[in-house]
């Protein structure tokens, strides 16, 4: 088998981004916010895509026109959630995944909108693992922490799109620990996000 022919054999592992939040603590859409020479969305998605997952999908709500705008270019592809304003951040994942149903993607990444700063090269990790164990989930872990972006195996879509509620995500992960493969990783990247103007900054800092 040649490397091209392995290569084509892979798993297709695609990611969810939501990016579809209000911001309130922020106080202005944080998926807007200059990152170098992008957007934060637009550096989530470079990271992502560059890390082999494929597609991806960014789910918008509040401010949509100007994140869909922010995403031009990138490769992503923009789904409107509709229930964004009063459904959860579950409703966006929800939206993502009906989007993929009839895709040939083994499973999905589950990812924020507002963690430009991990490294492709962590990302790339938890794909590879989840090529490998595509019936797993695949959950980046740091000093013993859970992380993002993690891997939900297509065989939990349907449970996923039941959440409703104050269910959540982790209430799925939580459901199936038997199932977790962790992705030792050697950053704490995967633990941080940006929900306030010193968060933002803090993680700039950390970056520059």
């Amino acid at each position: 088998m040649t490397t091209m022919q392995a290569s084509s054999q892979r798993p297709h592992i695609a990611a969810i981004v939501a990016a579809a939040g209000l911001s309130r603590r922020m106080g202005a859409p944080k998926q807007l916010l200059p990152w170098g020479a992008q957007t934060v969305i637009a550096a989530v998605v470079t990271q992502l895509r560059t890390a082999g997952a494929e597609p991806v999908l960014c789910i918008t709500g509040h401010r949509r026109d100007e994140v869909e705008a922010a995403l031009a270019g990138s490769g992503a592809s923009a789904i409107f959630n509709a229930d964004y304003a009063t459904g959860e951040m579950i409703s966006s994942y929800q939206t993502g995944i009906r989007a993929l149903v009839d895709s040939d993607c083994a499973g999905t990444l589950i990812a924020l909108g507002d963690q430009p700063h991990i490294p492709s090269t962590v990302i790339a990790q938890v794909i590879a693992q989840a090529q490998q164990t595509p019936a797993a989930l695949v959950i980046p872990s740091y000093a013993m922490r859970r992380g993002h972006p993690f891997y939900v195996p297509r065989g939990l879509w349907p449970e996923l799109l039941t959440l409703r509620g104050d269910e959540t995500l982790r209430t799925l992960v939580q459901r199936h620990n038997n199932m977790i493969v962790y992705v030792s990783v050697e950053t704490d990247a995967i633990l941080r996000d940006m929900d306030t103007v010193e968060e933002f900054a803090e993680l700039i800092k950390r970056t520059a």
